[in-house]
C-alpha cells in the first residue's frame, strides 16, 4: 500500500512502512490533487479500496446484521432440541461478523458456514421429529433447505455427524438401480435376478441387493464403464461378460454403487473418459473402496489420437488445473496421462475410441487375470 500511495503522491513512502504517522487529511487531499494522480482523497480511496470507505462499512454492517439474524434463527431452533444443547452453547459463544464461520469444536465437522447452517437446520427438524415416522431424505431437504434436491455430500456428512448416525440410517432414501451384466445372481428364496442371462444388461436396486438375500458372483473381476452407450457396447462384446462383471459407472458413481462394489471384494478395472475428471473419478473410487483400480483403454497414446471434445477456455483451464494436481497425487497408472492433459486440458471421450479399445478389451482383461 505504501508503494501505491507513494506513486500517487510522487514520493517514496516505503521507508515509513511499520511506523505510525499522523496525517492532515486536508493537506493530503491537496497533495493528491497536485500530484501525478490529479485526484482528491475520496477518489483515491475508491481507486485503492474499490469503493468508498463509508459504503464498504455499510456493506460490512449489512452482512454482519444478516449473519446475526441467521445465527439467531439457528439458536431459536436449537433451543427446542435438548440433544443439540452443546452445539447451541458453542454457536452462542461465537462472535458475530461479516464473515460467519462454524463454531470451533462443532461435531458437524465442516469449515463452511453454508454447509453448517443448512445441516444444522436439517438436524433440528430431524431431532424434533424423532420418535415419529422416519423422514424421507427429500422430505427433510424440502423442509430444511426449501429444495428437495438440496443434499450434497458435504451437507450429508455434516448432518450425519449432528444426528450421530450414518445418513442412510437417519433418513429414508429412494433406492437407485445398478446396471450390470456378467456372472452374478441375486438370490432371495430363489434367483431374483441373473445378470449372466440378461441381454444386454439387467438393473438391480442398490440398497436392496446389499440387504436382502445374498449375491452369488463368480466373476474374475469388475469392469466399470463410464458412459451408457459404451457400457452397452461392452455388455454385448464377446469374451467379456462371461468372465467379468460389467457395471455402468452412472456417469459419476453414487455412494450406494461404491458400497456395492466394495462388498464384492473383487479386482477392479475401469474404462472411463480420457480426461481430468475420469482420472479424478478413479482416484475417488480407490479411496472409497480401499484398493487400486486398473485403468484400461486410458493410455496417453489413445488420448493423443482420439477426437477431442470442444471446450471453451474456462473449461480447458479448469481441466488443466485438476490434471496438474492428479499428475502428482493421482493413481500411479494414470499420472502420465494426467501430465499430458495438464498441458492442454483436452478431453477424449471413450465413445470416440471404440475401434481402438473394443477389439482388444477381452485380451486386456484376460491379461489382468494373470497378474
Amino acid at each position: 500500500m505504501a508503494s501505491e500511495l507513494g506513486a500517487v503522491l510522487g514520493r517514496r513512502l516505503t521507508r515509513h512502512v511499520g511506523r505510525s504517522i499522523r496525517v492532515d487529511l486536508a493537506n493530503l487531499d491537496r497533495l493528491l490533487r497536485a500530484g501525478p494522480a490529479r485526484q482528491g482523497l475520496p477518489d483515491i480511496i475508491v481507486a485503492l479500496a474499490g469503493e468508498p470507505l463509508l459504503q464498504k462499512q455499510l456493506r460490512l454492517d449489512a452482512r454482519t446484521a444478516a449473519n446475526r439474524r441467521i445465527k439467531h434463527e439457528l439458536l431459536e431452533l436449537m433451543a427446542r432440541v435438548p440433544e443439540l444443547a452443546p452445539e447451541r452453547a458453542l454457536l452462542q459463544s461465537t462472535p458475530d461478523g461479516p464473515i460467519s464461520r462454524p463454531p470451533v469444536g462443532t461435531v458437524a465437522g465442516t469449515t463452511s458456514w453454508q454447509v453448517y447452517e443448512l445441516a444444522m437446520r436439517a438436524a433440528c427438524i430431524w431431532w424434533s421429529h424423532r420418535g415419529g415416522r422416519r423422514l424421507a431424505a427429500k422430505q427433510l431437504a424440502g423442509q430444511a433447505f426449501g429444495d428437495t434436491k438440496g443434499w450434497t455430500d458435504q451437507r450429508r456428512l455434516a448432518f450425519a455427524n449432528l444426528v450421530h448416525r450414518p445418513f442412510d440410517q437417519a433418513v429414508d432414501e429412494a433406492d437407485i438401480p445398478i446396471r450390470l451384466s456378467g456372472p452374478l445372481a441375486w438370490v432371495i428364496d430363489g434367483t431374483v435376478a441373473d445378470a449372466a442371462a440378461a441381454r444386454p444388461w439387467i438393473a438391480v436396486p442398490a440398497h436392496g441387493v446389499r440387504t436382502l438375500g445374498y449375491v452369488d458372483c463368480a466373476a474374475h473381476g469388475i469392469l466399470l464403464v463410464e458412459n451408457t452407450e459404451a457400457f452397452e457396447k461392452v455388455c454385448l462384446l464377446g469374451g467379456v461378460t462371461d468372465r467379468w462383471l460389467c457395471v455402468w459407472n452412472q456417469g459419476n458413481p453414487s455412494k450406494r454403487l461404491m458400497r456395492f462394489l466394495a462388498d464384492l471384494k473383487l479386482p477392479m478395472a475401469a474404462w472411463l473418459d480420457l480426461d481430468a475428471y475420469g482420472i479424478r473419478m478413479i482416484a475417488n473410487l480407490e479411496k472409497e473402496i480401499g484398493w487400486e483400480i486398473t485403468p484400461v483403454g486410458m493410455s496417453v497414446d489413445l488420448w493423443s489420437i482420439g477426437t477431442k471434445r470442444n471446450q471453451d477456455e474456462r473449461q480447458l483451464a479448469m481441466a488443466r488445473k485438476i490434471a496438474a494436481e492428479l499428475s502428482m497425487s493421482g493413481p500411479l497408472a494414470l499420472r502420465e496421462l494426467a501430465a499430458a492433459i495438464a498441458r492442454t486440458g483436452d478431453c477424449c471421450e471413450q465413445e470416440t475410441l471404440y475401434e481402438h479399445v473394443l477389439p482388444t478389451l477381452p485380451a486386456m482383461l484376460r491379461e489382468l487375470e494373470r497378474k
